[in-house]
């Protein structure tokens, strides 16, 4: 009788036992929080690179918890309808540029007005994500969506085949540009401003649809665009208006812990992050095209560069008046803007 007792009580010490090594091996073998991440451009480029940085880093913070798949080359859907597949839930989380969605981001054009007097990356960041913080009127534009990093390029040359060295040059120019103010500085200039996906550039130069191009010196890189491109013009014409941004519904059902981790990566810190990337890969570009031979980059002159902010300033005063129309303080966001742009000039080129 007694063995019997002992041998049931020994069955049942081994259920326990196996009921909590399974459940031990289901806790280790548990999934990671998978995320699908939308990328426009080229897996190869600057921004592709430190968005996989940022990646590879929050990732490693939640200790594997988290797998942000990375889908680069617009492999998801085509970049103008990347703000709708992110609100949606179609992807979880993804980039955005502003320049691809004609009147939707009228705040955030601000970022992109001609001439403000961005010098970088790293600054035209920060005073996007400050503008983002200070005013509701900013933030109601990203309402429908977790936001977590602003950022901008930093600043845009035009590549084309035809030297551009005074403002007549880009007349009559059909030049790929995005929509806002990057648009209205060509139409103000008298070229004609072409929207289209960074991915058809390369073959619209090649084919002579568009004679030329504003990009950045890191996508011009990372599609190759140099190879089609003989001259390159600069100066601190205009930065790219950029987002990183999140379903809601994704970032909700996150635990709280890799919420934070996310959070501590993403906003100022985010941004100054992504600025520094397009900086490092910027000069990286720059440096690329100065060692071909047969191009050539054109510097505008400062007297070029007044001329320039002279045409383009009815631009500026029409932004605002469409601002205020519409009830938002158009007139301090300018205001604030220069200011910032001062503060972080100071802080980041010294």
């Amino acid at each position: 009788m007694k063995k019997k007792q002992h041998l049931r009580l020994l069955g049942s010490l081994l259920l326990v036992l196996i009921i909590l090594i399974s459940t031990s091996m289901t806790g280790h073998a548990q999934q990671p929080i998978k995320l699908r991440c939308y990328y426009h451009a080229s897996p190869v480029g600057g921004q592709a690179v430190f968005y996989k940085e940022w990646i590879k880093k929050v990732g490693e913070a939640t200790k594997g918890r988290l797998d942000i798949v990375f889908y680069p080359g617009a492999s998801l859907g085509p970049p103008m309808e990347a703000y709708k597949m992110i609100e949606s839930g179609a992807v979880d989380m993804g980039c955005v540029i502003a320049g691809f969605f004609p009147g939707r981001f009228p705040l955030t054009d601000v970022i992109q007005l001609p001439f403000l007097g961005l010098p970088s990356g790293v600054v035209g960041s920060r005073v996007y994500w400050d503008l983002y913080e200070k005013f509701p009127e900013f933030r109601k534009e990203y309402q429908n969506v977790k936001v977590l990093i602003l950022y901008s390029d930093a600043p845009t040359p035009i590549g084309s085949n035809k030297a551009i060295r005074v403002a007549e040059d880009v007349k009559g120019l059909k030049i790929r540009s995005l929509s806002g103010s990057p648009t209205e500085m060509l139409k103000a200039l008298g070229g004609s401003p072409v929207l289209m996906p960074p991915g058809e550039i390369y073959t619209s130069m090649e084919r002579n649809v568009i004679d030329g191009w504003m990009i950045s010196w890191e996508a011009c890189i990372g599609h190759r665009l140099q190879e089609v491109s003989k001259y390159f013009t600069t100066a601190n014409m205009y930065q790219p208006a950029l987002m990183f941004l999140m379903n809601l519904d994704a970032w909700k059902k996150l635990p709280p812990d890799i919420q934070k981790i996310i959070d501590e990566n993403s906003g100022a810190a985010g941004a100054e992050f992504f600025g520094k990337g397009f900086d490092r890969f910027g000069k990286e570009g720059i440096e690329t095209v100065q060692k071909m031979k047969g191009k050539e980059i054109i510097s505008l002159t400062s007297e070029q560069v007044e001329r320039w902010k002279g045409i383009c300033k009815p631009i500026w005063d029409k932004w605002v008046a469409d601002a205020e129309a519409k009830g938002s303080p158009g007139k301090a966001i300018l205001a604030e803007s220069q200011k910032l742009v001062a503060k972080y000039t100071k802080q980041y080129h010294r």
